[in-house]
């Protein structure tokens, strides 16, 4: 790949990445805002008033499919899953608003919206009018995007610290594909010789021969001209002696002079 490339492709991620942002921010201020509030509220926390969290995961348990973890685990511990639920939110809010440990906040984030639609938002129909699926979707894809390069903690942290490159790492290894137009093909490759090889300047010549002759049934084809090229490369660099020159002249020799229809007898007419 050359350097105009590899420069678009930078430049392609860097983009993708800022275009990430908007959600960041909605998200994260989304949940810091909601957590302050349900730390905040007197009423939430408070077993006498209306808006109680026990009371309300009653209301939330009828028709739930989590109906038996609502009632059998959260509401006896109504108060604690309260400050859980409360703190949590607010510590997802800053991470994600930070991008500090942003795939755990994301996926902690994804539990809990998705803890939410099973539960306060399961009976609102249509399912669309309920914010919590979509907060599972968002979640979703801030947490398989991962960190943004430059733009989080999680990237400053694994920069100067290798050990902490897992805050970093891709998911899922994608393959930039490049037209053929942008691929530099070079006619000729350029390699130092080996000393052992200069000894024997005679069998590096007909390696040399060898090649060009090949070269000369692909002269449409730079592709393959490359190919042989980096090949002629490796041969010589090996360092040819006498034995080893014989084996690789006779295995040239022989796709020299092979026929071409024999090679590929579906062209035969």
């Amino acid at each position: 790949m050359n350097r105009t490339a590899s420069s678009e492709a930078s430049a392609g991620s860097a983009v993708s990445a800022s275009l990430l942002w908007p959600l960041r921010i909605f998200m994260g201020l989304t949940f810091l805002y909601a957590g302050l509030q349900h730390l905040t509220d007197p009423s939430y926390l408070d077993p006498t008033r209306p808006g109680y969290i026990g009371h309300l995961i009653s209301q939330y348990a009828v028709g739930s499919p989590i109906q038996g973890f609502l009632l059998g685990v959260v509401e006896p511990n109504a108060l604690t899953f309260g400050y859980l639920v409360g703190i949590g939110e607010s510590l997802i809010g800053i991470a994600t608003l930070f991008g500090f440990l942003l795939r755990i906040a994301t996926l902690s984030g994804l539990l809990l919206s998705f803890t939410f639609f099973l539960s306060a938002t399961w009976n609102v129909f249509p399912f669309y009018f309920g914010s919590d699926i979509v907060f599972v979707m968002c979640w979703l894809t801030l947490f398989l995007a991962g960190p943004q390069s430059g733009q989080s903690l999680d990237g400053i942290l694994a920069s100067r610290y290798p050990s902490l490159g897992w805050l970093v790492a891709k998911l899922f290894q994608t393959t930039l594909k490049t037209s053929p137009s942008r691929i530099a093909y070079t006619s000729k490759v350029e390699v130092p010789v080996s000393e052992q090889a200069r000894l024997y300047p005679k069998q590096v010549l007909e390696v040399n021969r060898a090649f060009d002759r090949i070269k000369e049934q692909f002269t449409s084809h730079e592709e393959t001209q490359t190919i042989l090229e980096f090949a002629r490369a490796f041969v010589i660099s090996l360092g040819v002696d006498r034995h080893d020159s014989q084996k690789i002249l006779s295995s040239i020799q022989n796709i020299v002079k092979r026929d071409p229809w024999e090679q590929n007898p579906s062209k035969q007419v």
